[in-house]
């Protein structure tokens, strides 16, 4: 968040050389009982948290299985450790056995944030010689490298474009050239990685289970994935689950294109899937009615391929479990694959209740008028979650007219923020559907409208990543147009009278931006409303004291 205003203090400690060493700082306000010390501070910042997932039903040998899956899972953490910044091994390492003063402080911090960078705090460097901040890079480029650089050497070599570009590369320099050099060579860990899942194959009775831990070591070994998520696509009530490879994008800050690894291992929760299975009913019906022009509509969005589960983790490493923990995915991000078999939507319960009880409904109790605190409710938080991931589904994957481009594509390095910020207010916005089609009562639609902003509050506090800056967009507009208001107590109240036309028009904005892959237009929403105001800055420091993430531990 650039405008968040920092005081930095240089720490010299004795056997380092540092260019920054920020410190975190005590909250602005009133004298608080707990940490005054800026580096305590920001540890208090994530609750520490262990989450549990009830594994009773299983068998000795699946409960073997999970132990080599995690086993898996934490090489491809690794693989993430080298992904984040070209030194981030380095200093983890120099921290673990360090004998300077506060190391093993610091050592936390480190293992928090992936890194020498608070992800938080404006990524800004807060221990060891670098940068002052998080290169947009990340280790994925030469650090010195521009993107315009990048782009003017790609305009003229079309040849190498498709590597250079790749998801699964990383780019070098060779000489006054770029060159991509594959995952699969660049990374010491993949093939150990691949073996892991080989061997995890030979633990499971279940064939399709199998089949696909097959797939997705063979996909690793090539850094070809079409095949194994299209099978993936194909598993329904396998009761234990695994995403495990370079995914999601949000760690290229230049391109959006490099794709990071991360691990999660988690268990179904067959009983709170049935709950929530209707959703996939649907889908289309969704698609059909969103809010613009008709050329835009596609004839499906995969209707029941898709696949809602929800899931309790037993196990989560590399980007998901960098400073702010994913509560849900929707996967895979292929769009050919989505053509052809819809996404999977894993909804992380555990994790997810764990974050409604220490953050969600502390921050509504702090920030919302009394008359709305009965509307905070863990199920509509869940319900809200679960639409925001069968809306990352709905609108364009490619952009109109022109199926060689994909929205990702078109939107560079601001497609994650407008991404979100669609599958947030459009999953809003179905929930006005469910009214009009009976499938939700006047009273449940209340409680997912007042716990979606007390959720928005909650995640303008991440930083400027894509969920902040999305959350920053909702809010600025939502509150420009008259629908969150502070009454004269100071306290947030909701013109529900006109909340849904708003959300409507944003919902608009949004999907425009995307079918006709305007970068300009999506670069002016996020000019306009993607910042932090006096008002909203001072909304974040009413809330010291509340978490802002969880330090999460994995006990099964």
């Amino acid at each position: 968040m650039k405008t968040i205003i920092l005081l930095f203090v240089l720490v010299m400690l004795s056997n380092i050389t540092t260019e920054a060493q920020n410190l975190p700082k005590a909250p602005k306000g009133k004298a608080a009982k707990g940490p005054t010390d800026k580096l305590q501070q920001r540890l208090s910042e994530f609750a520490p948290v262990k989450i549990k997932a009830d594994l009773s039903s299983l068998s000795n040998k699946q409960i073997i299985l999970i132990q080599k899956l995690c086993d898996a899972g934490r090489l491809a953490d690794e693989i993430f450790w080298r992904q984040t910044s070209p030194d981030a091994i380095s200093v983890r390492e120099e921290l673990k056995t360090s004998k300077i003063p506060r190391a093993k402080e610091l050592y936390k911090y480190v293992l928090l944030n992936y890194g020498p960078y608070d992800r938080i705090f404006d990524e800004e460097r807060f221990y060891g010689k670098g940068p002052l901040r998080k290169p947009v890079v990340s280790n994925f480029y030469p650090q010195d490298m521009t993107k315009d650089e990048f782009e003017k050497y790609v305009a003229a070599n079309p040849g190498e474009k498709e590597q250079l570009e790749s998801p699964y590369t990383v780019v070098a320099r060779d000489g006054d050239k770029f060159k991509a050099i594959p995952f699969n060579t660049y990374y010491p860990e993949v093939h150990a990685l691949a073996n892991k899942l080989e061997e995890c194959a030979g633990y499971t009775d279940d064939p399709d289970f199998k089949h696909y831990l097959t797939l997705r070591a063979k996909a690793i070994k090539t850094d070809n994935y079409f095949e194994s998520d299209m099978d993936w696509m194909t598993m329904k009530n396998n009761p234990i689950e695994i995403v495990i490879g370079p995914i999601e994008n949000y760690e290229d800050g230049l391109f959006n294109y490099k794709t990071a690894y991360e691990a999660i291992v988690c268990v179904r929760d067959n009983e709170a899937t049935k709950e929530l299975e209707y959703f996939t009913e649907l889908i289309d019906n969704f698609e059909f009615k969103l809010p613009y022009d008709r050329k835009y509509i596609r004839e499906s969005a995969g209707g029941l391929s898709n696949i809602i589960a929800i899931m309790n983790v037993v196990y989560f490493g590399g980007d998901c479990q960098k400073s702010v923990k994913t509560i849900a995915t929707s996967l895979p991000n292929d769009p050919e694959v989505i053509k052809a078999k819809g996404a999977k939507k894993l909804i992380f319960k555990n994790m997810m209740e764990a974050k409604f009880d220490l953050i969600v409904k502390p921050i509504a109790e702090r920030l919302l008028d009394p008359s709305l605190l009965p509307f905070v409710d863990k199920s509509a938080f869940t319900s809200f979650v679960v639409l925001h991931e069968v809306s990352h589904t709905l609108g364009r994957n490619y952009v109109y007219g022109n199926d060689n481009l994909s929205v990702r594509k078109a939107m560079k390095e601001l497609y994650s923020a407008i991404e979100e910020t669609k599958a947030d207010i459009v999953g809003m916005y179905n929930h006005k559907h469910l009214l009009d089609m009976n499938s939700k009562p006047r009273e449940a639609v209340k409680k997912s409208m007042v716990t979606y902003i007390a959720g928005l509050y909650r995640s303008i506090r991440f930083g400027a990543d894509a969920h902040g800056t999305a959350n920053l967009i909702q809010l600025n507009f939502l509150k420009e147009n008259g629908i969150i208001i502070k009454s004269s107590t100071g306290k947030i109240i909701i013109n529900e009278e006109k909340f849904f036309e708003k959300v409507k028009e944003l919902a608009r904005i949004v999907l425009t931006i995307e079918a006709t892959g305007d970068y300009a237009a999506a670069e002016n929403l996020i000019k306009k409303y993607g910042h932090l105001n006096k008002d909203l800055n001072d909304d974040i420091n009413s809330l010291n004291g509340i978490p802002r993430d969880l330090d999460t531990s994995y006990d099964f």
